[in-house]
């Protein structure tokens, strides 16, 4: 497509157009189905300040369509390489359609930009991606501050000015509080999620001990209390609290986010959300959102009705606090999971698992800044469960990840660290004293209450609480062989952007260039793991305590058992941007082909890196390595086996000793 391309000689396969894959288009274009040919007028880039307009179109061809009309001549795209970002905005309401479009050097701070925002996350997996309206917000944003010549900022809601016949009855259209109320009432939570949320709102509070009452329904009704010894609130601050969507400042160590956490955690239970809280030195408030009361007055109307006598004393407060009291709660529309137990003690136990899961290292006291705390269900404390803290397990050095925020925003760091942890017969020999139960308690634990195969993958900890955890966010395949793997990844406010949190903290989208940077960072934890997995029993060190109780020893703590496999520690980003200092090499996806065979080249082979992956172009020149590529065409593994070979001769500096270089 680029003529300066071909004139460099950079052109291999005689690429002569942009292909558009068929997803793109099918959501973009609606109509695609029923055309063979779109015709799109695009504005873009003839020189650094010249703009001009190109009828161009999109033809359909048998595995996607081919974008045609417009091939640049100038110079001015000599910079475009394997890597580059192609952008286009496309507003396809009109016939023809109107676009423009930018190709986006590796080196530009907008590569980097939108490469570390988690907009393009999905870029991991696909050579090419369509983001439809807010989808696309922050990279329009980005094109706009970089390209204005070419791209406008996305669209904002306006405010319309009172006209003169507007009155104050007519201008306003508030929510209709039961509608709302039931809407925020399903945002995806369960018991437990909901009851972590809740202590979020504890510990943001600077909580030392939380205590969770939640009685069995057979005896008295169904409901729960979530109380701590924080700060507690002000009665302005609590009625602010109380307030859907409030908007506050939000310091370091604070666990909130959107001002919704506390409602919708609680709606999401229980009909009726009653708060009592006490600063130091203020009067104690109490507050309550009731739907039946939302449904009878549709205002949004706060109670302030003191608490029934059945519940004073679980809501009963010391100094300072608060208490978070649900009643008329929903009975779980969740399948309960698990054999020989009443509903309600499996309720429990689920509970006890996730907050022990979620909260260890608040329970460990291992949080920067703040005294160990103490979580207790119906009085019994809670035991931390640290994920990747087995005595037996193998840890990596910690690897650090960049993300590059717009001009004028600080950087946002990810933390890396990999964990293998102990195979099936290290395990059996370590837990070897203690008794049957209390193995099988051990054992549960490590394999977090399931099957120990989706145990693997990554632990995403924002502020060092557990948000996210099992399974590759499509960067691999769970796979039996590296189920020991595990890797916890910490960040804080200033990657909740980058990394997309949603409302509910609990998913997030990995930009492709943090996918790739650890798909490098995994190459040797993902060996090990495999190594481990295939190893048979050793001697194990020394096991738990016999009745489980206490938390398992850290691996990062002092006198830790573990062997640290020393990495130097990096700052490392995606691309060949001078600014991140770093050019990866993605790991190999055995879902992908890692040979190609090509008509021509220099070299007998050639490693190339794009959006989707790495893989290994084999020219004509060594008849017999085309052979062997077509001979073991079936099989992945050898595939793969034998990139890794080339990679070993590429260093050795072989291609150019066959082309007769030096």
């Amino acid at each position: 497509m680029f003529h300066e391309y071909r004139r460099q000689g950079k052109e291999r396969a005689k690429q002569r157009a942009i292909n558009f894959d068929w997803d793109v288009v099918d959501r973009v274009f609606p109509a695609a189905k029923d055309s063979d040919r779109i015709a799109i007028d695009c504005r873009r880039l003839e020189d650094e300040k010249t703009v001009v307009e190109v009828a161009s179109w999109l033809k359909r061809q048998h595995k996607n369509w081919r974008f045609e009309g417009d091939c640049p001549t100038t110079p001015y795209y000599r910079y475009v390489d394997p890597g580059v970002l192609f952008a286009m905005v496309v507003d396809s309401g009109t016939t023809p359609a109107k676009a423009s479009w930018v190709v986006v050097p590796t080196d530009h701070r907008a590569y980097a930009a939108i490469v570390n925002h988690g907009e393009s996350a999905r870029l991991a997996q696909a050579a090419m991606v369509a983001l439809y309206g807010d989808e696309g917000a922050y990279c329009q944003s980005v094109l706009a501050e970089n390209f204005g010549q070419l791209f406008e900022k996305a669209e904002t809601m306006h405010v319309t000015p009172k006209s003169a016949t507007q009155t104050a009855d007519n201008d306003e259209v508030p929510p209709d509080p039961l509608g709302l109320f039931k809407i925020l009432a399903r945002a995806g939570h369960s018991l437990p999620s909901a009851v972590a949320d809740l202590v979020d709102n504890s510990l943001s509070h600077e909580a030392r001990e939380i205590d969770i009452t939640f009685p069995n329904p057979n005896e008295g009704g169904r409901w729960m209390c979530i109380r701590d010894d924080g700060v507690g609130m002000t009665p302005e601050g609590l009625r602010d609290a109380m307030k859907i969507g409030h908007q506050r400042e939000y310091d370091n160590a604070d666990l909130g986010k959107f001002g919704y956490g506390l409602k919708g955690a609680a709606w999401s239970q229980a009909d009726r959300l009653t708060v009592v809280a006490k600063a130091t030195g203020q009067n104690q408030s109490v507050l309550t959102w009731d739907k039946d009361h939302l449904a009878k007055t549709r205002r949004w109307e706060l109670l302030n009705s003191a608490v029934a006598p059945q519940y004073s004393s679980a809501v009963k407060l010391g100094e300072s606090g608060t208490a978070v009291l649900l009643t008329q709660m929903r009975p779980s529309m969740e399948p309960i999971k698990g054999k020989g137990a009443s509903p309600y003690a499996l309720e429990l136990a689920a509970i006890r698992d996730h907050l022990e899961l979620v909260f260890h290292r608040y329970l460990e006291g291992k949080v920067p800044g703040r005294e160990k705390v103490v979580i207790r269900l119906n009085g019994d404390p809670l035991r931390p469960n640290n994920p990747v803290g087995h005595p037996l397990a193998k840890v990596f050095d910690e690897r650090r990840i960049e993300l590059p925020g717009i001009e004028g925003e600080k950087a946002a760091i990810l933390s890396v660290r990999a964990v293998v942890t102990p195979n099936e017969a290290e395990l059996e020999e370590y837990l070897k004293p203690l008794s049957p139960e209390d193995r099988r308690v051990e054992k549960d634990r490590l394999t977090l209450n399931g099957r120990a195969n989706d145990a693997q993958g990554f632990y995403f900890y924002r502020l060092d609480r557990l948000i996210k955890w099992g399974g590759w966010e499509d960067l691999f395949a769970k796979d039996e062989h590296t189920k020991l793997l595990r890797v916890a990844v910490d960040f804080d406010r200033l990657a909740d952007e980058p990394l997309q949190v949603d409302i509910s903290k609990q998913l997030i989208r990995l930009p492709v260039a943090v996918s790739e940077r650890l798909k490098e960072i995994l190459k040797a934890p993902r060996a090990e793991a495999r190594s481990r997995y295939d190893k048979k029993t050793r001697r194990a060190k020394t096991p738990p305590a016999s009745g489980g109780s206490g938390a398992a020893p850290s691996t990062t703590g002092p006198g830790s058992p573990a062997p640290s496999f020393n990495e130097p520690n990096l700052i490392g980003g995606f691309g060949a941007n001078p600014s991140i200092g770093f050019t990866p090499t993605p790991a190999l996806r055995k879902d992908r082909p890692a040979l190609r065979l090509v008509s021509t080249g220099p070299v007998a082979w050639e490693r190339k890196i794009g959006f989707g992956g790495e893989h290994v172009e084999i020219t004509p020149r060594v008849p017999q390595l085309v052979a062997l590529v077509q001979a073991i065409d079936k099989d992945s593994e050898a595939k793969l086996a034998l990139s890794e070979f080339l990679r070993v001769l590429e260093t050795a500096g072989v291609p150019k000793l066959l082309t007769g270089e030096s």
